[in-house]
């Protein structure tokens, strides 16, 4: 009988506790702001190969190890009519 009302104690602290973590934003605001600091986001490093002079090597036929065949017909065929 002690271990229910034990059971039965716990479940409902932790009921109060997820329903405060629910409603904690609405009463409680917290104050943001832009960093003022300028983040380079160019890409400078792929796979510990540097990218230089602008030109970004992508080789689609072989990533992280394993090769990928292409599906796609390098010439379509094309009915003429008159």
């Amino acid at each position: 009988m002690m271990t229910d009302l034990y059971t039965k104690v716990v479940l409902t602290i932790i009921a109060i506790a997820l329903w405060g973590f629910l409603f904690k934003p609405i009463f409680v605001s917290e104050s943001v702001g832009a960093s003022s600091q300028v983040l380079d986001v160019n890409i400078k490093e792929i796979g510990g190969r540097t990218v230089s002079e602008k030109i970004l090597d992508v080789n689609i036929e072989r990533i992280n190890g394993r090769t990928f065949t292409t599906t796609i017909p390098t010439a379509l065929p094309v009915e003429i009519k008159k």
